[in-house]
């Protein structure tokens, strides 16, 4: 299980600008099974069914019900249920970046590597309350083997101070359907960026800077195919090769010699053929690319 809750923290005033459509109850979101006074766990799905294969994705959180702050200083625990039976139940810290006097938070959690087909069932809980259990479905369809993405690092073995690394996204669709996913760099599609050094050590994760990559005014709740229609896309059509080169020394500049252990991972979303197609229910597909590499930086 990913247990990271990654927050997002959001006052009241907020909600009307971000256009939170998952405030009205669906199939595959829950509140409080017992509603008190002040506060109620929430725990919502992306979409009603997942590709096997893909990065799962889903929301758990915590909202105001009469506009005062939420606790946000105990841990909570998230249940799951497997397609197999077994169930793991698993303590969330506190959000680390809360926001004192927040009415709403909200992160993203996932259910790890090794995911099997089938049904789960989730429980959200926080400070004695919990949502009504949730169904998360995944099942094996066909246009996952049919979707390729990748980093690829231009640089290998020995570089020298100051040689450029450029870094380059290969998406090929080899499907029979139009995909479309964002562009990198808007809301929601950042490049996360890592470098790694032995001796002496040093960790650094970042992202991609932003003034090198695309920009929006908004950003829709929910990247479907009306907001394709104005949300910088990439198109990829039936067959097409797909390709955008990053540079890394834009996100990490080296500072000394060494051997490094350097990352570069995205996630896409990904729609595949039109709204009123197959593949609407599991759409958008979080496809997952990333690469790593050994860089041997000498003066």
């Amino acid at each position: 299980m990913k247990s990271c809750w990654t927050p997002r923290l959001t006052p009241v005033r907020w909600l009307s600008l971000l256009g939170f459509g998952f405030l009205l109850v669906t199939p595959w979101q829950a509140w409080a099974q017992e509603a008190k006074p002040g506060f109620e766990p929430t725990l919502r799905l992306e979409k009603p069914l997942y590709v096997l294969g893909e990065q799962v994705r889903f929301w758990v959180g915590m909202r105001s019900t009469n506009r005062t702050p939420i606790p946000l200083d105990k841990p909570c625990t998230i249940s799951i249920t497997r397609p197999d039976g077994s169930n793991e139940t698993e303590s969330v810290g506190p959000p680390p970046d809360r926001i004192l006097g927040a009415t709403f938070s909200e992160g993203g959690m996932g259910l790890g590597d090794k995911i099997q087909p089938g049904r789960y069932v989730l429980v959200w809980a926080c400070s004695g309350q919990k949502t009504k259990p949730v169904v998360l479905m995944v099942e094996k369809n066909e246009i996952w083997d049919q979707l390729r993405a990748e980093f690829r690092f231009e640089r290998s073995g020995n570089v020298k101070m100051g040689t450029s690394v450029p870094v380059v996204l290969s998406v090929q669709n080899n499907s029979s359907y139009t995909i479309r996913f964002p562009e990198r760099g808007v809301n929601g599609a950042e490049i996360s960026v890592g470098a790694i050094r032995e001796s002496p050590s040093s960790y650094t994760m970042t992202f991609y800077p932003a003034d090198k990559l695309s920009h929006a005014d908004t950003t829709p709740a929910t990247y479907n195919w009306d907001a394709s229609s104005w949300f910088p896309t990439v198109v990829v059509k039936p067959g097409e090769h797909f390709e955008q080169k990053f540079l890394f020394e834009d996100a990490y500049k080296f500072d000394q010699p060494g051997t490094y252990k350097v990352m570069f991972s995205t996630v896409l979303e990904v729609l595949v053929g039109e709204k009123s197609g197959p593949f609407a229910p599991v759409c958008p597909i979080r496809l997952p690319a990333s690469a790593v590499e050994q860089l041997i930086v000498v003066k």
